[in-house]
């Protein structure tokens, strides 16, 4: 046999075929790379939602709560956490995510019934709002013997 008749019976890889395959594999890993950033960021606002819904849940507890007749019940209020009166907002930090800003607004329906509703918000860059949460519920004095408004 001739050295000739030897090198074409060898099989190997040129280098073309490697690099091609260097090119896919590192395709491949970019593109996990990317799933990678994305999951991460999806987790991150997943815990961020979860802590607003916390928070949002949390004060309409504490407003729920409260005295029918008790002044901070008032009606009033803004769910626009920059426009909201102090006395119908808060910023509540939770730990590993930052500062919730949840607003409140309380509406009288009637002589006994009050809507409330609170939305928290996870604020984003340059001011825009990253995600939000908001519930609404109504109080209504049912026992008119011991302090609910009468006109």
């Amino acid at each position: 046999m001739s050295a000739k008749a030897n090198r074409q019976g060898e099989a190997g890889f040129t280098l073309i075929e490697a690099m091609i395959a260097i090119i896919v594999l590192v395709t491949g890993l970019v593109a996990i790379a990317n799933l990678n950033l994305v999951a991460i960021g999806s987790n991150s606002l997943a815990n961020q939602m979860t802590a607003a819904a916390n928070v949002a849940a949390d004060r309409l507890e504490i407003l729920k709560d409260m005295s029918y007749t008790d002044p901070a019940l008032a009606a009033g209020g803004d769910l626009d956490y920059a426009t909201a009166a102090a006395a119908y907002r808060r910023e509540v930090p939770v730990r590993g995510v930052g500062l919730i800003q949840v607003a409140w607004q309380i509406t009288q329906v009637d002589d006994r019934t009050k809507f409330i509703t609170v939305r928290a918000d996870i604020p984003g860059r340059l001011g825009r709002v990253r995600g939000r949460s908001e519930f609404t519920t109504f109080r209504t004095c049912t026992t008119p013997v011991f302090g609910c408004p009468t006109t």
